[in-house]
């Protein structure tokens, strides 16, 4: 080997292993990376911090607020032209087209869905870019959807569910009555998924759920086997057909939300830690704000599914406008374990201060920036509010509010 080829060779491995260093700056691996770091020093613990009642207050506001969610359990059996045409054009953005436009009004179909899927902003599968601009979210089986339209090809349909609407692959839902539809939108027994996602078998059939997810009970009581017995639904030539699923009773599920606490969110939360970065839900993952709205689901709280409508409809703790950076960050110090801090286009959870007072966050991260170079790292991490993005301005000084889930 040449010394010039040796030379070269090493020039490289040291940029290599100067950027490798330098991406990993931004995520924390000690012990400040574990939920018994934050479980030990929060104040409340595990003191229900919203009733019931308040979560259920708490989530009538947000609904007023979130145009992209609906009230099914109250949706309309026939939907005017001009509205499902509005829908269609809010829900495909820039992508708006015109294809789909309806002349007359909409009476409503009731399904739902059997596996998971993804809800696009137009009727077109997913290409394999991690970051496809047509995905809007994922959805989870057992979902109820009020169906507005086909596509014209007959593949997709045009869906409106409890917090997102768009289109959806229609091999992937079954349909109902109304009557049917609406033990899916509002179960009286139900068990939620608390892991960060779980796959259960279902005639023979691994079908994954997310962080949140909600399973209608058939029976209330857990078997003398330790299984709860759900109504979990299939399709038969598009038709809902209900079977008796058994899932096995561990500490990925929990029979109803959990409670609201401090504790409770530092626990979901972490069960992400590492997850892939998953735009939009692709990837069997989660987004920034797909991340911070299932840890608030598992607990009943129904925030939004995008950052911007999540700092818009939420609570608001405060807003960031001409303060200094010492002022920020005072409050976020202040600001309750839980709550959101937002910048333009990305949400973090707040975990709170560590032994040295430095504010930390947890959240799926795509990338950030260091010494004007794009770092991609694509999952979810603890981090403090330094890092940087492509002007140089650190996170502390992007923040434009922090939203919780009020008192």
């Amino acid at each position: 080997m040449s010394i010039k080829f040796f030379i070269t060779s090493l020039l490289m491995y040291l940029v290599f292993i100067s950027t490798y260093v330098s991406a990993a700056t931004i995520e924390i691996n000690d012990s400040r990376a574990t939920p018994e770091y934050w479980i030990n020093r929060s104040a409340n613990g595990d003191k229900i911090l919203l009733s019931p009642q308040q979560i259920s207050k708490f989530n009538a506001n947000i609904l007023s607020k979130d145009e992209y969610a609906a009230d099914l359990e109250n949706y309309p059996a026939v939907v005017s032209t001009d509205k499902v045409n509005a829908l269609i054009k809010e829900a495909e953005y820039d992508l708006y087209t015109g294809e789909h436009y309806v002349s007359d009004d909409v009476t409503v179909r009731y399904a739902v869905t059997v596996e998971r899927g993804d809800i696009r902003l137009l009727p077109q599968s997913w290409n394999g870019d991690i970051y496809d601009d047509i995905q809007g979210t994922a959805i989870d089986p057992a979902e109820a959807v009020a169906v507005l339209l086909e596509s014209k090809d007959g593949k997709f349909v045009f869906v409106q569910s409890r917090y997102y609407m768009g289109w959806l692959n229609k091999s992937i839902i079954a349909f109902t009555n109304r009557e049917t539809w609406l033990h899916y939108v509002n179960p009286k027994d139900f068990i939620i998924i608390t892991a960060n996602k779980k796959a259960i078998e279902i005639n023979g059939k691994n079908v994954l759920f997310q962080m949140g997810a909600k399973i209608p009970l058939k029976n209330t009581k857990i078997t003398d086997n330790n299984y709860w017995i759900t109504r979990f639904p299939t399709s038969v030539n598009g038709q809902l057909k209900e079977v008796d699923a058994f899932i096995w009773n561990d500490e990925t599920i929990n029979k109803g939300f959990l409670n609201c606490t401090e504790n409770n969110f530092i626990r979901q939360a972490f069960k992400f830690l590492g997850d892939v970065y998953g735009w939009g839900g692709l990837q069997e993952s989660v987004d920034c704000s797909a991340f911070t709205q299932n840890i608030y689901r598992s607990m009943g709280l129904e925030i939004p599914r995008d950052a911007d409508r999540q700092e818009g409809c939420m609570p608001i703790f405060a807003v960031f406008n001409d303060v200094t950076t010492a002022e920020r960050f005072d409050i976020v110090k202040r600001a309750p374990i839980g709550s959101l801090l937002f910048k333009p286009g990305h949400v973090m959870m707040n975990l709170g201060q560590d032994d040295n007072g430095n504010s930390l966050v947890i959240h799926s991260a795509s990338s950030y920036f260091d010494n004007g170079n794009k770092i991609y790292i694509r999952k979810v991490i603890v981090s403090d509010l330094h890092y940087k993005n492509s002007s140089g301005v650190e996170t502390i000084d992007g923040l434009t509010g922090i939203s919780f889930y009020g008192r």
